[in-house]
C-alpha cells in the first residue's frame, strides 16, 4: 500500500468554501455586535429547543458509542495499521498532542473548579452543598471530562483514519470521507460542501471562544503575580501574545512546532500537579481520587443516561447534554489532528491512546486539582464555589500554598498559555485541511494557509472583544450547528464497517 508520502507535492486551496465560511463567521460577530441581546436570545432559543429534542438520542449515541470503540480495539480489526512504516511520533508526544489539543486552556481552568458547580447544582435531586454532592460532585467532573467525551473523538478519527490510510483518500476533510462513502449518490458535493462550511464555522468560532475564554485567564495569573489589574489592554496584549506563539508554532508545521511545544506543557503541569499533590492534602486528594472513581464507575450507566424526566431539574441539558454537543463542536477538528498525527499506528492504538490516555490524564490533572481547591473549601480556608470570579477565584485558593502568591500563579499562567497555543495550532491545521483540495508529498497543507487560518482564529475573539459582543451567542450557535455532526459521525462509521466488511471479504478472497 502505498501512503501519504507517495502524493504529489501540491497544494490546492478551496477558497470557495474559505471565504463563505469566514464570512459566515464575521457577519455573525456584526449581528452580535449590532444586537447582542437579540442575538443571545434567538441562539440560547435555538439550542434549548435541540437539547430538548435530540438532547436523548445524544447521550444513547455517546453510550453506544463506547461499546463500538471497544469492539475497534480488541475485535478482529484492531491490528489494522494506517500507513506503512513505523509511527511519526513517540507514545509521549502521541498523547501529549491528543491532550493539548483536546483540552485547551479551559480545562486547565476547570480542573480547579468545575466540582463547585455540581456541588453547588447536583445531579439525581441531591441536596446542595450536602456531603453526597461533594461525593459526586469530582465523580460528574470525572464522567465529563473522560471516556463519554473522547467517545466522540474516537469515532471521528477512526473512519477518517480508515479513509486516509488505507482508503488512500488525498485529502484530510471530513466532507470528503462522507462523499467517498456515498458513491454515486447524485447530491453528495452539495452535502460535502454543507459539511464543510458547518466544519469551518465551528472550528473558527469554538476555538475563538476558547481564545477569548482563556485570555481573562491568564490576564489574571499576569495580574496575580505583578499585581497590575487586569485590563482590557492586558487581554489584547495577552491575544496578540498567544496568536504569535500557535502562529510560529503553526508554520513550522506539527514536527517542530506543536510536539515540542506540548511536550514541554505537559511537562511543565506534571511537575505543577505533583508539586500540589505533595505541598497540598496530599492523603484527602488520595482518598477523594479513589472514592470519585469507584462513584463514577459505579454509577456510568446512570450518568450516561440520566435525563431526569420526572425532577426536571435542568442539570442533563446544562450539564452532560451540553458538554456532550460541546465536544461534538470539537469531532472534525480532532478526527483532522488525530488522524494526521496517526501514521503508522493500530487502530488499537488510536483508539485506546485517546480513549484512556486523555481520560487517565485529565482524571489525574483534575484529581489532584480538584482534591486541593475542595479541601481549600471543605475545611474553610476559602469558598471557591461563592466566588464572584472563577478566575480570580483560582489563583486565590492557590494563595495557601507555598509560593502560592508568586511562583504556582507564574506556572499555572505559563501552562495555560501552552494548552491554549497548542489547541489553536491543531485547530489552525485541522482548518487548513479542511479546505485543501490535495495534500502535499508529506501529507501537509501549505504553511501560509495554515498561517491564514492563525490570523482568522485570532481575529475572531479580537473582533468580539473590541464590539464587546458577547463570547456566549457564538459559542452556544458553534455548538448549535455541530448537532447535525452527530448524523455525520454515524453516517462515517457505518460506512467505516461496511468497508471494513469489503476489505477483509477481499482480503479472505485474495
Amino acid at each position: 500500500m502505498s501512503d501519504l508520502k507517495e502524493r504529489p507535492a501540491k497544494n490546492t486551496v478551496d477558497w470557495p468554501i474559505t471565504g463563505i465560511s469566514v464570512a459566515a463567521v464575521f457577519l455573525f460577530v456584526t449581528f452580535m455586535a449590532i444586537r447582542p441581546e437579540g442575538t443571545l436570545n434567538t441562539v440560547n432559543a435555538l439550542f434549548d429547543f435541540t437539547t430538548k429534542v435530540i438532547g436523548a438520542p445524544i447521550l444513547w449515541f455517546v453510550f453506544i458509542g463506547l461499546i463500538v470503540c471497544g469492539f475497534l480495539a480488541f475485535g478482529k480489526y484492531g491490528n489494522i495499521r494506517f500507513g506503512e512504516g513505523k509511527p511519526d511520533y513517540s507514545l509521549f508526544s502521541y498523547i501529549a498532542m491528543m491532550i493539548c489539543a483536546a483540552l485547551a486552556a479551559t480545562a486547565v481552568f476547570y480542573s480547579f473548579i468545575e466540582w463547585s458547580y455540581y456541588y453547588a447544582k447536583p445531579a439525581f435531586n441531591m441536596e446542595a452543598y450536602s456531603r453526597e454532592a461533594a461525593e459526586y460532585s469530582l465523580a460528574y467532573a470525572f464522567f465529563h471530562w473522560g471516556f463519554s467525551v473522547q467517545v466522540i473523538f474516537v469515532l471521528t478519527a477512526a473512519a477518517m483514519a480508515y479513509a486516509v490510510y488505507v482508503r488512500k483518500l488525498p485529502v484530510l476533510r471530513v466532507s470528503a470521507v462522507c462523499e467517498a462513502m456515498m458513491g454515486n449518490f447524485r447530491y453528495k458535493r452539495l452535502i460535502g460542501k454543507l459539511i464543510d462550511i458547518i466544519t469551518i464555522f465551528s472550528i473558527v468560532g469554538g476555538m475563538g471562544v476558547s481564545l477569548g475564554l482563556g485570555v481573562p485567564l491568564i490576564s489574571a495569573g499576569i495580574g496575580k503575580i505583578t499585581g497590575i489589574e487586569p485590563s482590557f489592554s492586558m487581554n489584547v496584549a495577552v491575544a496578540l501574545f498567544i496568536a504569535c506563539l500557535f502562529g510560529i508554532s503553526s508554520f513550522v508545521g506539527i514536527e517542530k512546532g506543536m510536539r515540542k511545544l506540548s511536550d514541554y506543557t505537559i511537562y511543565i503541569a506534571i511537575l505543577m500537579i505533583a508539586f500540589i499533590f505533595i505541598a497540598g492534602p496530599t492523603e484527602f486528594i488520595m482518598k477523594q481520587f479513589t472514592n470519585s472513581m469507584g462513584v463514577m464507575i459505579n454509577n456510568y450507566v446512570s450518568m450516561s443516561l440520566f435525563t431526569d424526566p420526572i425532577g426536571r431539574s435542568g442539570f442533563p441539558e446544562a450539564n452532560t447534554i451540553f458538554l456532550f454537543t460541546l465536544a461534538l463542536n470539537y469531532a472534525a477538528l480532532m478526527g483532522v489532528f488525530i488522524t494526521k498525527i496517526s501514521k503508522g499506528r493500530s487502530m488499537r492504538e488510536l483508539v485506546l491512546t485517546c480513549l484512556c490516555g486523555i481520560s487517565v490524564g485529565t482524571w489525574v490533572m483534575f484529581a489532584v486539582n480538584s482534591g486541593y481547591t475542595m479541601d481549600t473549601e471543605l475545611s474553610g480556608k476559602f469558598i471557591l464555589s461563592a466566588a464572584e470570579n472563577g478566575q480570580q477565584g483560582v489563583f486565590d485558593s492557590l494563595s495557601f500554598l507555598p509560593g502560592g502568591n508568586t511562583i504556582i500563579p507564574a506556572v499555572f499562567t505559563l501552562i495555560a498559555v501552552g494548552f491554549l497555543a497548542t489547541s489553536l495550532d491543531s485547530a489552525a491545521f485541522s482548518l487548513s485541511a479542511s479546505a485543501t483540495k490535495k495534500l502535499d508529498a508529506e501529507g501537509n497543507t501549505h504553511p501560509m494557509f495554515r498561517l491564514f487560518w492563525c490570523l482568522v482564529l485570532t481575529a475572531v475573539p479580537l473582533s468580539i472583544m473590541f464590539s464587546n459582543a458577547p463570547f456566549s451567542a457564538l459559542k452556544t450557535l458553534c455548538i448549535f450547528l455541530s448537532v447535525p455532526f452527530l448524523a455525520v459521525i454515524v453516517f462515517m462509521d457505518i460506512g467505516l464497517f461496511r468497508w471494513l466488511k469489503e476489505d477483509s471479504r477481499r482480503q479472505s478472497q485474495d
